[in-house]
């Protein structure tokens, strides 16, 4: 399981986790200026995806911090006992890269 970028446009954004599509869309003609997500409204909370080998995991932190986002690096989730990365897109929305099993 990887990241792949298939697509990126000045409002427009759409890569591969593994064989999931994702898109992250910016701002259409009406939106509210300086709109942000906000965790504390109904809907989305965070996205958590699964990956396949704690190499994996390794190399999604790196390329994170190359590209200047703040991420947890790998850390490993008490409750759980699984390894994962978190950060925050753009808009504020947390992402997990979960170790699968």
């Amino acid at each position: 399981l990887g990241f792949k970028i298939i697509l990126e446009k000045p409002n427009l954004f759409i890569f591969f986790a593994g064989s999931t599509a994702i898109a992250i869309k910016g701002p259409e003609e009406g939106t509210p200026p300086n709109d942000v997500f906000n965790p504390f409204r109904v809907g989305l909370d965070h996205i958590a995806l699964a990956a396949e080998s704690l190499d994996e995991l390794h190399r999604v932190a790196e390329e994170l911090q190359k590209a200047g986002i703040d991420n947890t690096g790998v850390k490993t989730d008490e409750t759980l006992n699984k390894a994962y990365v978190a950060f925050k897109d753009p808009d504020r929305i947390s992402w997990e890269y979960y170790m699968a099993s």
